[in-house]
């Protein structure tokens, strides 16, 4: 007999298809439900991670009642929400009159290249605007932050909730389970989770704060416009591993070469902005954060590319925390771990650079 790499099993193949296409159907049917619970619980776990760092630099003799931690916490959130959106709004009159400018300094510069390369014929600024269809991609940013926003106080109740049961989710954990063995493993893989989860989201958060402020000055000394905008745009695109990054280098630079007559600020600002990038993703960061995260980065294109057709933004933003998330769990479970090594970058999964540190 001969042996076989692979033993096709049909009814298992089945099994799985039904349950892939029936999750799927679901995240379709419930985005109106489950977008902001994710949120939320999204929200919940920076809360958490706030507070943990509000416990680990509390002073030694000062006790930090857990809801003065809740409020404090809260605050923080609240207050970078509102500065976001003082920035934006401060700067959205500025950036509607400065885009014909952009306009005229591209034509400008298809011009020139046109003349230097000897080129017959490239395409106006008005057809390359024409093939983006700028109109289809703002009108779905602009669907779906205002799903979002309409969305608040929904968010903000299922926050509510998860902080005013957050004590009492390890008991239930335990009583799912009527052998003590079985439940106390069960607490100890969720409480593994949760803490894996939450050190990484916590962690990435300041690292992301360093990345744009650090980028916000190179853009404020050389004198880019919407320099705070930029900044927002570094902050979030930090989270989104490789492809973030390039962005946040490319976008501002772009705009920069479009900004100025000489090439100086453009070369400026792609060398800090990458040496930016750099240092704190291939030096700090993995001595700061730990190699926790070891995703592939043809899954985080596709995980983006599937949570933004089903959930629009919202699910652009939550692909990169629910892969953290899917590969932490499944790294933890015995039947699942194949998922977590087809999510990582070289198969090692993220639990392992953890128990390695801890060793």
């Amino acid at each position: 007999m001969s042996a076989t790499l692979f033993d096709f099993d049909p009814v298992r193949v089945a099994a799985w298809s039904i349950i892939a296409v029936a999750t799927v159907g679901l995240l379709v049917l419930g985005k109106a439900l489950l977008v902001p619970l994710a949120i939320a619980v999204f929200i919940w776990i920076l809360l958490g991670a706030i507070k943990s760092l509000l416990f680990r630099f509390a002073p030694d003799r000062m006790h930090v009642p857990m809801w003065l931690a809740n409020i404090l916490a809260i605050s923080i959130i609240a207050a970078s929400v509102y500065m976001t959106i003082v920035v934006i709004a401060g700067q959205t009159q500025e950036l509607a009159a400065a885009v014909p400018v952009y306009q005229a300094n591209f034509a400008e510069i298809l011009a020139n290249l046109k003349q230097s390369l000897n080129i017959v014929e490239l395409p106006t600024t008005e057809s390359l605007l024409g093939q983006l269809d700028l109109g289809a991609i703002l009108s779905w940013v602009g669907d779906s932050v205002t799903a979002l926003m309409s969305d608040t106080l929904l968010i903000a109740i299922y926050v509510g909730f998860l902080l005013a049961e957050e004590h009492i989710l390890p008991a239930k954990i335990r009583h799912l389970y009527s052998d003590p063995d079985k439940a106390g493993q069960i607490s100890r893989l969720a409480t593994e989770v949760a803490t894996s989860i939450r050190r990484y989201i916590g962690m990435k958060t300041i690292v992301s704060l360093l990345t744009a402020s650090l980028s916000y000055a190179v853009l404020a000394v050389v004198g880019v416009d919407f320099a705070g905008i930029w900044a927002l745009l570094v902050f979030f695109l930090n989270f989104i591993p490789t492809i973030g990054s390039i962005i946040a280098v490319v976008l501002p630079a772009l705009l920069t070469l479009l900004q100025f007559d000489t090439v100086t600020p453009f070369l400026i600002v792609t060398a800090g902005l990458g040496a930016i990038q750099f240092v704190i993703g291939n030096i700090l960061e993995p001595s700061y954060v730990g190699k926790s995260l070891n995703l592939s980065s043809l899954a985080i294109l596709l995980a983006l590319s599937f949570w933004g057709l089903v959930w629009g933004l919202a699910g652009m933003f939550l692909a990169v925390p629910m892969m953290v998330m899917t590969g932490i769990v499944c790294a933890q479970v015995k039947g699942l771990r194949w998922v977590a090594v087809i999510l990582s970058t070289d198969g090692n999964l993220m639990t392992d650079a953890h128990q390695a540190r801890s060793n």
